[in-house]
């Protein structure tokens, strides 16, 4: 019996053998999952860097835009304000021509002259309006146009068509493709 209890305490059991097999597999397990834990680490360290880059990126772009558009703000209010610079400029030939006019002695003048004078003036004028993109609108003897016409009134005309100018009080401009002022005319009944 000795021999036989020695034997039993020198062979594992199978209690033993199934604990040492469990405590193996679960050291493997255990080793798969750290190196799992170490290939994930190394991602999320990877994706943080990424991050901070993209953030860092966003920031940036972020900045950019916003002094891009303070430029922009700063050089729209300065076409706004100086927006009339230029028509001003080529109107002031006209206030030169008109000064001039006043200034000249009126002795020698006739009333022809003067006319003829403000005539000059009238199509210089009228020429830096057309250069600027404003020209008349031709209202007479054309039919009645409420979209570039304004009826102040209306009268019988024996020669004249029904719905037609007939006569014509202010002239209408336009601005490029936009009416910049109605003309004021007459229509016919």
């Amino acid at each position: 019996m000795d021999e036989q209890q020695s034997t039993e305490q020198t062979r594992p059991t199978d209690k033993e053998k199934h604990r040492k097999k469990a405590l193996k597999e679960a050291e493997q397990k255990i080793e798969e999952l750290n190196g799992q834990i170490e290939t994930l680490s190394r991602d999320l360290e990877d994706k943080t860097k990424e991050l901070a880059e993209s953030k860092d990126r966003y920031l940036r772009l972020a900045a950019e835009f916003d002094n891009y558009r303070k430029r922009q703000d700063k050089e729209i209010g300065q076409i706004v304000e100086y927006a009339g610079e230029d028509v001003l400029r080529n109107i002031l030939p006209v206030l030169d021509d008109l000064e001039r006019s006043i200034k000249t002695k009126t002795e020698n003048m006739t009333v022809q002259t003067v006319q003829d004078g403000l005539e000059l003036i009238y199509k210089k004028f009228l020429k830096i309006l057309s250069d600027l993109g404003v020209q008349t609108i031709d209202s007479l003897n054309q039919p009645f146009n409420p979209d570039i016409h304004h009826a102040v009134m209306a009268r019988e005309e024996k020669d004249a068509e029904p719905d037609m100018v007939i006569d014509e009080f202010e002239k209408g401009y336009n601005f490029k493709q936009r009416v910049l002022r109605y003309a004021k005319v007459v229509v016919s009944k």
